[in-house]
């Protein structure tokens, strides 16, 4: 029995160092996943983006920019995704801006969830705000000068925009209803936590 208890010892021991030394990336991770899940969940059901019925050419430039006003605070989320996949799709067709993006990530990753001792310069701690300042920099850096990557993704964001426009200035947003609450939070409102009892998501 003793032996037994020696033997298991030194393994639950080791799994609680290996526990601890991953919980920051894991709550990281699981932070993320939380709040993707949340924003996701609040996204319009496919059937009002393609009524067809509720499509019509606006009659002038005002009314134009009155539905797409609407449309953009009422299906913003969908927009957000669509611009995702968008962006995801032109990433995906130019596999040496992938890798880019991928290396930028895992240095992100890297730095802000995965190493636990503190940054130096010589024997200087790094400061939190001069390590963002210098990991901001690199990235543009290597995003627009060093490759295609920055050209690839302002292709995509002006698709993606081309195709949001075209929607939301025929679609008719009569229909809608529009959460003045959500107004009045500002266009981020869907970041904030759900209030209790509230459930989103597309019916």
């Amino acid at each position: 029995e003793r032996s037994r208890a020696l033997t298991t010892a030194p393994k639950v021991a080791m799994a609680e160092v290996t526990q601890t030394t991953g919980s920051p990336f894991m709550a990281a991770l699981g932070k993320i996943k939380e709040t993707t899940m949340h924003v996701v969940g609040q996204r319009k059901p496919m059937s009002e983006i393609l009524d067809r019925t509720a499509y019509q050419r606006p009659a002038s430039f005002s009314e134009a920019t009155g539905r797409m006003q609407k449309n953009l605070n009422y299906f913003k989320i969908n927009y957000i995704l669509f611009t995702a996949v968008v962006l995801a799709a032109f990433i995906m067709y130019h596999p040496s801006s992938l890798v880019m993006l991928g290396a930028i990530s895992a240095a992100w990753g890297y730095v802000y969830m995965v190493r636990t001792e503190p940054l130096k310069i010589g024997e200087r701690p790094v400061s939190d705000r001069e390590k963002f300042l210098g990991m901001s920099g690199a990235s543009i850096l290597a995003v627009f000068f060093m490759s295609s990557a920055g050209s690839v993704m302002l292709s995509a964001m002006g698709v993606a925009l081309l195709c949001i426009g075209a929607h939301s200035a025929v679609r008719v947003p009569d229909d809608l209803f529009i959460d003045d609450s959500a107004n009045e939070n500002g266009f981020f409102s869907f970041l904030q936590p759900p209030r209790p009892g509230l459930t989103g998501g597309p019916a």
